[in-house]
């Protein structure tokens, strides 16, 4: 056995171990023997999966068997397996040394193969000398030879036998050749003459000594002779059997070369034999290629039956070398038919009588005599195809089917013009005259089976089979066929001929009524035509045959409305039915009548404008089936119907017009209306001059789908001509008003005359006012013709463009749905893109347009109001994080509430409220809206007073206004109304309680941002009566105005009249100010209170914790704006912009008390306005100093007093100590070690100022103190007013002083970062915990804990020369006071920061604290 290679590529002997000698072998088969081997591996691998295989098969097996069986099972698997893993265990022990006793074996037998080379060779060396050297002798000298090589150079001796074998002779000469090839030509042309030589062989060419017989398709042979002698046989050089089968022979020789060599040696012989050589040569050859013919035809047969014919032709008889009969057209092998059945027979065999004769062709039943040429291509078979010869033979007798059916035509219509086609036997029949070739009916004859087939364009393959199998059973039933089919076309020509048109055609109609209608009474066929744009109308084609012409037709129209049952999915209900005229294409340009739909006698038309009598059918492109009587009529009727119904609708509804006009010389139609009824609403002297400036309204129809009505209106004398509108210029104006029609609705119908009376109305509502500012155009103030201009004036919108730079558009129109004034605004030219400032009171402008329709007033609104609302959009509005204790809900910092176009409301975060009212001559009146209208001792529910508002607005009144001539004589920090025992027991409820159930406002309340007014045109609303709904109830209980339910305050004070506030309930009729006077100099009056509705809609109803929950939110504020100063350039509201004051604003008075002194209006200018809401830096601060987040000053003095009212609470909370105080609007308190002042900033009233006093002399020192006191005012009570950092601020003053003082060093290296050069980092205190910060607390909650450790929080950023982002790190530090050490807070940082810099920060306070031993009370932070 070859031996087994191991894993160190050594072989081992697959069959046993190293006894078995291996035989002596050849040389060279020794590695071939090493080679067959197996890997020790792969021998490994197949016992494995032998003893798997058999282990699988045992669990298949066995628990079928007996316990016992079972186990004799498994003890024989054992043992068979342990055999041989034994055996495999010995291989491998044996395989150690394989590698030895392989080179051993190897060094043997090639030992054995050299001694087997020396004793064969030398059994060979023996051999020759003992049997084939027995007599061999040395020949003699050949001393001549060696004489003449010597001599001579040369070896002339060479024996001549070798010369002649080796060198041919000369061959003979080409002339020789020539006259040798001639002479033998002549002998052969003699042999020709004086031979009987058959009639078939005369194709012959006698040529190179040679003569060639060819019989076309049989065979060519070549003969000679060899000489002159006539007894000379002929001698046969070359044959060639012409037969081929190009059909199934694929180019290959039908006979094989064999074949030939043997004919040849027969022909050979016969030639040699016999008295006429060349007549048996033919005999005998022309006899092979008959059989050869037949034999082709057959197999090409086969082939028939096998690949293409199938069962439709079949080898009845075949007879090698004698005939072959085929039987075609089998009726019972087809299956049209049962029992006797006829058959065609066609057979080819040869002449028995003239074997000469070439194949015969025969058919049974004989051919007819219809055409020569197809009988004698049937009778022939010299080009070798079966298939050919049954085409031949079947083509004649389809010719004769086809006779047969035409013939049947000819009786039924003597007229038949019918014709047939030879080419491929097809009947032509036209069905209905004039008739296309692509409409006539094609009749074949199918060859291979003889059945007819029929083509028809445009026919369903069901009914073209029905009509096969009909016509095939019996032929004269195709004339029932054809009279349907005739029916059938005439409604394919009436479908093409409208199928440019938007109709749908169909043969049968769903009608409700249709037994009882006279739509019943019509013939079977006919066609339903509905006018897919006039869904509710039909034209009805009838068809009836013509007497004594059955290829004609009658087509006789009429006209079909129904009904449709609105919301039903039930059939339709036919309405009218009505006979079109006869003269119907004379009315195409009647102008007058346009489309009747009346009876009239009936139409007998063919619908044919062609020729009637041609001979054959016209060709595809000539417009025999085009029905054009048809198409004029659904033409007519889709465009004049719709003017029909509108002129009926306008005729029902009583207006005036001419009815239905042709225009551009017929190609068009319209309707004029003479008169518009007047519109409900307007006056009747407006309605007379809008009459006369009309000169023409006209409906047309537009568009391709004809549902679309445009009216036009033509206008003269427009009162607004000098629009700058290109459009809007020339003596007349055309409007043009479009309307869609429905598809479930009619073209024209009431629903369009409806719509068009709303834009009539719409246009009459707007030429109102539109007149009416026409007539006040003289007498309209100059300001306001510079301020505004019309930029277009279309009749149906009023566009006017406002502003210094008429930048800002407002559009009026009606709105016919809602039955009022539509007002948009927008911006145009430079502005494009911005928003108008006017938006914020749109709803209350449009009330006001619509209750006053008053142009001018609008514009003089608009004029007073855009300066204001211009300063007033640029006060944020957004919410907020992190202004109160509750860090996670987000105030609205302003909520803008416009009470009515002149009043505007501002509310702060939700506790202030001020009311802006828009006066002319550029002022506005501010005044506390706190304060009730009607008493001013009493406090509007959901609101505190401003202290100290009245003296901060004084601050920008410029002395030049005639207001400021009014005595200022109030104080603006009385005692509160409601009693201070009470104030103090509610400060404490200001803060926003816990959300338990949303409370909604009462029925009939409106949204703050556009509440209803009660807007008159010399009144404007003011607030209810605090008998009525108060706007606290407004609010939920979880807000802060919510959390406040005050008693009226009417018993605690005096309540002045509205007379005494200035008030005048008076009114003016001044159209151009929609205000009484307030005092002689100011045209506006203030709100009055008889005008007012019972609910109060100028008050605030917010529904969440402040108005600006309703607003879109924003990403929430930094709470770490009031600890480290963030990057100015980070900040939303940072700017360049500066407050720049009145320079003739006079300094604060010292006022007497007054408790209503902030509800007197204060006039400002619109100027003082902008300032007042301008975002601006701080006044008064270094710039370093003011911080990143810009404010205008009214919202640094509102969260100035914000931040006073937290202070006040917060020190009832923490360990303060609170001091009484005579100076209104001053909390003092102490500490340990300090006196505290806290008061608005007497110059600006804009900021909130700390004055700190020690309780021991020389304890603090000056520099100590100022930097507190302006760490407070710029870090802790400026922008943006978060109470969190006055409580951590509060606690750093509980401190001790030596925690404290080290504290104030920190202040001292934020607030002025320069003087600490030698630092690389700036340090920040942070009053308020950042996002930034480990997740110790949520951000925006106090960061000083101040307990027996202190915690608290830096902002390390570092110093950067390069324009590149700085590094920034929180620090939590905790100082323990009992110990006096300082160390970093161990707190989970969020996963994604880096935790390099808290290290460094932790390696440098511990080696800190190592240099420095800590004593208590001393921190360690430097």
């Amino acid at each position: 056995m070859a031996p087994v290679q191991l894993e160190s590529h050594q072989l081992v002997p697959a069959g046993g171990g190293p006894t078995s000698a291996p035989a002596p072998q050849p040389p060279g088969t020794a590695a071939a023997a090493a080679s067959a081997g197996f890997r020790l591996s792969t021998l490994i691998d197949f016992l494995l999966h032998r003893t798997y295989a058999e282990l699988t098969v045992l669990a298949d097996l066995l628990p079928r068997k007996t316990d016992m069986e079972r186990k004799i099972e498994i003890v024989q698997f054992a043992s068979r397996t342990r055999q041989l893993f034994v055996r495999l265990l010995a291989l491998v022990k044996w395989a150690n040394n394989a590698g030895k006793v392989e080179k051993c074996a190897m060094i043997s037998s090639f030992l054995d193969q050299q001694a087997i080379l020396f004793v064969d060779t030398a059994d060979r060396l023996a051999s020759l000398a003992r049997d084939a050297l027995v007599h061999a002798r040395l020949p003699s000298f050949a001393i001549p030879y060696a004489i003449d090589v010597l001599t001579t150079g040369s070896y002339p001796r060479l024996p001549t036998c070798i010369r002649d074998k080796i060198i041919p002779p000369d061959p003979i000469t080409k002339v020789e050749k020539q006259t040798t090839l001639h002479q033998l030509n002549q002998i052969l042309r003699h042999r020709l003459v004086t031979t009987d030589l058959p009639p078939q062989l005369a194709n012959l060419t006698v040529a190179n000594g040679r003569v060639k017989f060819r019989v076309e398709g049989e065979f060519e042979a070549t003969l000679t002779v060899m000489g002159d002698d006539p007894d000379v046989p002929w001698r046969l050089l070359k044959l060639e059997i012409l037969v081929e089968d190009k059909e199934t022979g694929d180019g290959r020789a039908l006979v094989h070369s064999m074949q030939i060599s043997f004919i040849h040696q027969l022909v050979q012989s016969r030639l040699f034999a016999d008295e006429k050589p060349l007549q048996d040569m033919y005999n005998c050859l022309h006899s092979f290629c008959l059989s050869l013919q037949l034999e082709v035809l057959h197999s090409q047969t086969l082939m028939l039956v096998r690949e293409r014919w199938g069962d439709l032709v079949q080898v009845e008889r075949y007879h090698a070398g004698k005939c072959l009969s085929l039987s075609v057209w089998n009726q019972q092998v087809v299956g049209r038919k049962t029992g006797t059945a006829s058959l065609h027979k066609v057979t080819i065999k040869i002449d028995e009588n003239d074997v000469s004769k070439p194949l015969q062709i025969s058919h049974e039943p004989p051919l007819p005599a219809c055409d020569s040429k197809l009988i004698e291509r049937a009778m022939k078979i010299d080009h070798l195809s079966v298939e050919k010869l049954l085409i031949d033979s079947v083509h004649a007798r389809a010719h004769q089917k086809l006779q047969e059916l035409k013939a049947i035509l000819k009786n039924y219509n003597v007229n038949d013009n019918s014709f047939i086609e030879t080419a491929l036997p097809t009947l032509v029949i036209p069905i209905l005259e004039p008739c296309g070739r692509s409409e006539c009916l094609h009749i074949f004859v199918d060859l291979h089976s003889g059945m007819f087939q029929l083509m028809l364009y445009g026919i369903d393959q069901q009914t073209l089979d029905d009509i096969e199998k009909s016509v095939n059973d019996d032929m004269k039933r195709i004339i029932t066929w054809l009279q349907q089919l005739k029916f059938w076309l005439g409604q394919q020509r009436c479908k093409q001929s409208i199928k440019h048109l938007p109709t749908v055609s169909s043969e049968t109609l769903q009608l409700a009524n249709y037994a009882m209608h006279p739509v019943g009474n019509l013939s079977n066929h006919k066609l339903f035509i509905k006018l897919t744009r006039l869904p509710q109308y039909y034209i009805v084609v009838e068809m009836v045959d013509v007497p004594n012409n059955p290829t004609q037709l009658e087509y006789k129209y009429y006209f079909l409305s129904v009904s449709y049952a609105e919301g039903d999915d039930s059939p339709a209900t036919a309405v009218l039915l009505q006979q079109f005229k006869p003269n119907i294409e004379e009315l195409v340009l009647d102008t007058k009548s346009g489309k009747q739909a009346k009876g009239g006698t009936k139409r007998k038309l063919s619908g044919d404008p062609c020729p009637t009598e041609p001979k054959k059918p016209k060709r595809s492109g000539e417009m025999c089936a085009f029905n054009k009587v048809l198409a004029h009529i659904v033409a007519m009727c889709d465009t004049n119907m719709p003017f029909i119904g509108l002129r009926m609708e306008l005729s029902n509804m009583e207006i005036p017009h001419q009815g239905v006009q042709v225009e551009g010389d017929g190609f068009s139609h319209a309707i004029r209306l003479l008169k518009i009824p007047p519109c409900k609403g307007t006056s009747e002297e407006t309605q007379k001059a809008l009459d006369r400036s009309l000169l023409d309204c006209t409906f047309r129809l537009q568009g391709r789908n004809n549902r679309t009505w445009v009216a036009e209106l033509v206008f003269a004398n427009c009162p607004l001509s000098n629009s700058t509108s290109s459009r809007e210029q020339g003596p007349t104006r055309h409007v043009y008003l479009t309307y869609e029609s429905q598809l479930s609705e009619p073209v024209g119908g009431r629903k369009v005359v409806e719509m068009f009376l709303n834009d009539w109305n719409s246009i009459a509502r707007l030429y109102e006012c539109v007149l009416e500012y026409f007539r006040s155009l003289p007498e309209i103030p100059s300001h306001l013709k510079v301020f505004s201009e019309v930029r277009i004036y279309n009749y149906r919108k009023l566009i006017l463009c406002y502003g210094t730079t008429k930048g800002s558009s407002i559009s009026i129109q009606w709105n016919s749905a809602h039955q009022k004034f539509h007002i948009s605004l927008g911006t145009v030219g430079p502005n494009s893109g911005c928003s108008n400032c006017h938006n914020t009171i749109l709803h209350q402008l449009q009330e006001m347009f619509n209750k006053s329709p008053n142009v001018v007033q609008l514009l003089q609104v608009l004029y007073d109001t855009q300066a204001p609302l211009n300063a007033i959009n640029k006060l944020p509005t957004v919410p907020m994080l992190g202004l109160t204790q509750r860090t996670n809900t987000a105030y609205q910092c302003f909520s803008i509430l416009p009470q009515s176009p002149t009043h505007i409301r501002l509310a702060f975060r939700n506790m202030y409220c001020i009311d802006i009212y828009c006066q002319s001559r550029g002022v506005v009146a501010i005044r506390d809206g706190a304060y009730s209208l009607f008493d001013n001792s009493k406090i509007v529910e959901g609101f505190y007073p401003a202290p100290g508002l009245k003296t901060f607005l004084n601050m920008f009144v410029d002395s030049n206004q005639d207001a400021r001539r009014r005595s200022v004589n109030e104080d603006d920090n009385p005692p509160s109304p409601i009693g201070g025992d009470m104030m103090d027991s509610l400060i404490s409820q200001l803060q926003p309680q816990p959300q338990s159930s949303k409370q909604t406002g009462a029925p009939g309340a409106y949204p703050l941002t556009s509440p209803p007014t009660s807007y008159h045109s010399t009144v404007t609303p003011s607030p209810s009566m605090m008998h009525t709904q108060s706007p606290g109830t407004l609010h939920p209980a979880n807000s802060p105005s919510g959390a406040l339910r005050a008693p009226s305050p009417a018993s605690f004070g005096p309540t002045p009249s509205p007379s005494s506030l200035g008030i005048t309930m008076g009114q003016n009729t001044n159209y151009a100010s929609p205000h009484g006077p307030i005092d002689p100099t100011s045209p506006y009056t203030m709100m009055s209170p008889s005008q007012r509705p019972g609910n109060w809609p100028g008050s605030p109803q917010v529904s969440g914790p402040s108005p600006g929950a309703r607003m879109p939110g924003m990403s929430p504020a930094n709470p770490s704006l009031h600890s480290p100063v963030p990057d100015a350039s980070h900040s939303p509201r940072a700017g360049t912009s500066s407050q720049v004051m009145p320079t003739n604003m006079p300094p604060p008075r010292k006022l007497p008390h007054r408790s209503w002194a902030a509800s007197i209006p204060t006039i400002l200018t619109h100027s003082a306005l902008n300032i007042l809401l301008l975002p601006s830096p701080t006044p008064g601060l270094m710039p370093g100093l003011a911080g990143s987040y810009l404010c205008s000053p009214l919202e640094r003095f509102l969260g100035s007093v914000i931040m006073r009212r937290h202070l006040q609470r917060i020190i009832q909370q923490e360990p303060l100590q609170l001091m009484n105080s005579n100076e209104p609007g001053v909390i003092m308190f102490k500490t340990d070690a300090l006196k505290c002042r806290v008061a608005l900033n007497p110059k600006t009233n804009q900021t909130l100022q700390l004055k700190v006093a020690p309780e021991t002399a020389g304890q603090w020192k000056q520099e100590e103190l100022q930097v507190l006191e302006k760490f407070f005012e710029t870090r802790v009570a400026g922008p943006p007013f978060k109470s969190n950092t006055l409580i951590a601020f509060t606690k750093l003053l509980g401190a001790p002083p030596h925690i404290l003082r080290d504290c104030v060093h920190i202040m001292k290296l934020e607030l002025f970062p320069d003087q600490a050069s030698q630092l690389k980092w700036n340090v920040q205190f942070c009053l308020t915990i950042p996002p930034s910060a480990p997740p110790i607390a949520p951000p925006g909650t106090p960061a000083v804990v101040l307990k027996s450790k202190m915690l608290f929080f830096l902002q390390l950023t570092q110093k950067t020369t390069v324009s590149q982002e700085a590094m920034s790190i929180i620090v939590p530090i905790i100082y323990d006071m009992a110990s006096g050490t300082t160390q970093q807070a161990d707190i989970p940082r969020q996963q994604n920061s880096s935790v390099a810099a808290p290290l460094m920060v932790s390696n440098i306070l511990k080696r800190f604290a190592e240099l420095n031993s800590p004593r208590p009370g001393t921190v360690h932070v430097q």
